[in-house]
């Protein structure tokens, strides 16, 4: 699977809700940030992060824009779901994949609208 194709995987996997599958994508040692909070560093946290403190109870992501290049992927588009506490909410989101080997190893997301 390319990189493109791993990172449309991503999001379906996170809206399907598929974490396990989802995790094994990313490397161990992986950091992410978003905008406004502390990096999220290492599979750990990043487990933590989606099943527990992570704002969204559900949703899809659209994809507008996917743009590969060399280890990087960027990918733009609308993400409509709810929050945790009910909240319906659509925002415009970015987010930039860095790639060690097959697997995600840095991730930047980006939320224009309002941060989930």
């Amino acid at each position: 699977m390319g990189r493109s194709e791993t990172i449309r995987r991503y999001y379906e996997l996170v809206d399907a809700a598929d974490y396990e599958a989802m995790f094994r994508i990313f490397c161990d040692d992986l950091i992410y940030e978003r905008a406004g909070t502390e990096p999220i560093e290492g599979i750990v946290e990043f487990r933590h992060f989606y099943l527990a403190d992570r704002k969204i109870r559900s949703g899809r992501h659209s994809l507008d824009v996917l743009i590969e290049n060399g280890d990087w992927v960027a990918a733009r588009g609308v993400f409509t779901g709810q929050l945790r506490t009910g909240e319906a909410v659509t925002t415009r989101w970015a987010d930039f994949h860095q790639f060690r080997g097959e697997k995600i190893w840095r991730r930047y997301t980006y939320f224009a609208d309002q941060s989930v």
